[in-house]
């Protein structure tokens, strides 16, 4: 698969010059949103402030060694605006944000923090039309080349990591690729997934404590159905990350860490969703199971403090499109992003 570019027209009467948008098995799209998506969409309403907002922050130092960077999802929101408003300063913090990048070279940093922060520069880069060798060859060093301070490439962590770290990189690795044309590196880490969550990958490296788990001897990235421990429901707990709050025990041990990996997780569904090749379904709806134990079970059993909080809030609508849930409201939150991307305003555009 080699994607490929469409030229649209230019409307004259609005000011606003449509670009090249990303074509992918036939159908013209792009790999978050598009602006053909978002050319009713309203402007206003907490999503639109929020995506609004981002756009509006400074974006002229982005840092993809620094794993608490906004940088990146505020280049996202950006884009998003641009194509929804055509205004060319939107589109221009885009490009000189990829090209500050390309500029610098080699990141420095973990492979977790460029998991976390180059997807979203890669979905602006694809919403505004932007492409060029310098930026594609870049991504190249970023997915295989370049070597983190773990001691990895950014795919080789994601094929050995079963967790938050793993995920991130799905995520940024699904976009990349896709960017890219490398239809066949997008299928073959989607298949990685896909064995994970079917407990048929022999790759990962599980962390010592594998008490998470149905069966320590079966190993899943996400519990299977039906799964019992002890008299303790663990169907969708993601085990290496949920190990991170401590070992196995009711009530289970408060950690973050299992929605931070739905964060990729949800990013690298969207993008793979797009392309024509979904996992929203896969492993009787792994990710919805993985996220319904987090907000509804847990929640009501355990107590609040599993709920989607603070930036792990903006995979909510992107579940509630893929799934039928109704876990949005009008929470400020939702309508922001996370660590790797975000911004809802793209799910209600597309209503």
């Amino acid at each position: 698969m080699k994607l490929s570019s469409f030229t649209v027209k230019i409307v004259v009467a609005l000011g606003i010059v449509l670009l090249p948008c990303t074509t992918v098995f036939g159908q013209e799209t792009g790999l978050w949103t598009s602006q053909m998506e978002l050319a009713n969409a309203e402007m206003t309403g907490p999503a639109w402030e929020a995506v609004l907002g981002g756009a509006q922050q400074p974006q002229a130092k982005p840092n993809v060694a620094n794993q608490d960077d906004n940088t990146n999802a505020y280049v996202l929101a950006s884009a998003i605006v641009w194509a929804r408003r055509g205004e060319a300063i939107y589109r221009e913090k885009v490009v000189h944000a990829v090209d500050a990048l390309v500029k610098r070279g080699v990141p420095g940093g973990e492979t977790l923090a460029w998991g976390r922060e180059t997807g979203a520069y890669v979905l602006a880069a694809d919403l505004v039309g932007y492409r060029t060798e310098a930026f594609e060859q870049w991504l190249r060093n970023m997915a295989e080349v370049w070597v983190g301070t773990d001691g990895r490439t950014l795919l080789q962590m994601y094929r050995e990591r079963p967790n938050n770290w793993g995920m991130h990189a799905f995520g940024s690795l699904c976009a990349i690729y896709a960017y890219l044309g490398q239809g066949d590196r997008v299928k073959e880490i989607r298949d990685y997934w896909i064995q994970g969550v079917q407990g048929t990958n022999s790759g990962y490296r599980w962390g010592r404590d594998l008490s998470w788990h149905m069966d320590s001897g079966k190993t899943h990235l996400i519990n299977p159905p039906g799964s019992v421990k002890q008299g303790m429901d663990i169907d969708g707990v993601i085990p290496d990350d949920q190990r991170r709050g401590g070992g196995f025990r009711e009530p289970p041990p408060d950690t973050d860490y299992p929605w931070e990996a739905l964060q990729g997780m949800v990013m690298a569904a969207r993008i793979l969703q797009r392309v024509g090749l979904p996992i929203w379904g896969v492993a009787d709806r792994a990710i919805y199971r993985a996220a319904h134990c987090l907000q509804d079970r847990f929640s009501a059993r355990y107590g609040s403090q599993w709920l989607a909080e603070g930036d792990d809030m903006w995979v909510l609508p992107f579940l509630d499109e893929a799934y039928g849930t109704h876990w949005a409201s009008d929470q400020d939150r939702l309508w922001k992003h996370g660590k790797n991307s975000g911004w809802g305003y793209v799910v209600l555009a597309g209503k």
